[in-house]
């Protein structure tokens, strides 16, 4: 069953698509722009298939890069099985600036349809203000 599109926002940048790539892809300063997050890694280098392993709210959590387009895109899956989330960032010129949009995608097993909804909103709720947050962080990154 494909993902379905559940939140999506866009935010200008105030910087150039090369910086706000370098920013979005410094997986040790994820936690400076994303409530929750002590602490992030990849293991590999930047690409399709890097596991990023990070700690959060007490629990140790793993995202996929599942896909890299340098200075366009960037996709983190988390989760298997039951609920699967992927959260996409596209990057787009806007002048001097960045157009940046990110997008959640969830995927919910048939066998907690009666749920689905509830986890949707729940990830929604968790999530939705990382475009935001990003940001904030990077207009005041050194």
């Amino acid at each position: 069953m494909p993902a379905d599109t559940v939140f999506t926002t866009t935010e200008l940048v105030y910087l150039p698509s090369t910086r706000v790539w370098a920013l979005l892809t410094d997986w040790a300063a994820f936690p400076a722009w994303v409530p929750g997050i002590s602490e992030m890694h990849a293991e590999g280098p930047a690409g399709v298939g890097t596991t990023l392993e990070y700690h959060s709210e007490g629990h140790d959590r793993r995202l996929t890069v599942t896909e890299f387009e340098p200075e366009r895109s960037l996709t983190l899956s988390s989760g298997r099985g039951d609920v699967h989330t992927e959260y996409r960032f596209d990057l787009k010129e806007d002048g001097d600036d960045t157009r940046l949009t990110f997008t959640i995608r969830v995927d919910v097993a048939p066998s907690l349809s009666g749920i689905a909804s509830d986890i949707r909103s729940a990830i929604i709720e968790a999530d939705a203000g990382q475009l935001s947050y990003f940001k904030r962080f990077a207009e005041k990154a050194p």
